[in-house]
């Protein structure tokens, strides 16, 4: 599988964001993989509103950003592992990793919806898994309306219907 290491995400600020580069001093593949290989395919020159990413020592949490698009202030742990926003499309991406909070799970979903009730984005939740395996063993946790995007098969999105 070809990487791609270079992501159009940008900080709010314009700046373009990338983790270090592989090696010893880069954790977290599966979130990496999410930002590096889901965000240039299918949320390309998104914004990050929200990472948290401890093993790579990255926090960022655009709160004004967040209150200013109709979002409720959350606490750090329901918010999604990964927040991207798509303002030419006015899309909010609402990321879950399966190896930091899980996946997407309905509690989950609502908790988010009931924040983003007065917000105008459209939401798209995700649940990124390492392979099928990992998808197959959360399955039954998964919202239903919600996507699983797999980081071996990155091309590809799953709609939990």
């Amino acid at each position: 599988m070809q990487r791609i290491h270079n992501t159009t995400l940008k900080q709010l600020d314009g700046s373009a964001f990338s983790f270090a580069p592989p090696g010893p001093e880069r954790h977290n593949s599966l979130l990496i993989d999410t930002v590096e290989l889901f965000s240039p395919r299918y949320a390309p020159n998104a914004y990050i509103l929200h990472l948290q990413d401890p093993a790579n020592t990255i926090a960022i949490h655009e709160c004004q950003q967040l209150t200013a698009l109709g979002i409720q202030p959350l606490s750090i742990n329901d918010l999604p592992d990964i927040l991207l926003y798509q303002a030419r499309k006015q899309v909010l991406y609402c990321i879950d990793v399966c190896t930091l909070h899980g996946v997407i799970s309905n509690r989950r979903k609502q908790i988010l919806e009931h924040a983003m009730e007065d917000s105008p984005l459209r939401r798209i939740y995700i649940s990124a898994c390492y392979d099928l395996l990992d998808y197959k063993q959360s399955l039954d946790q998964i919202a239903w309306g919600s996507y699983i995007w797999l980081a071996h098969m990155p091309e590809h999105t799953i709609f939990h219907w």
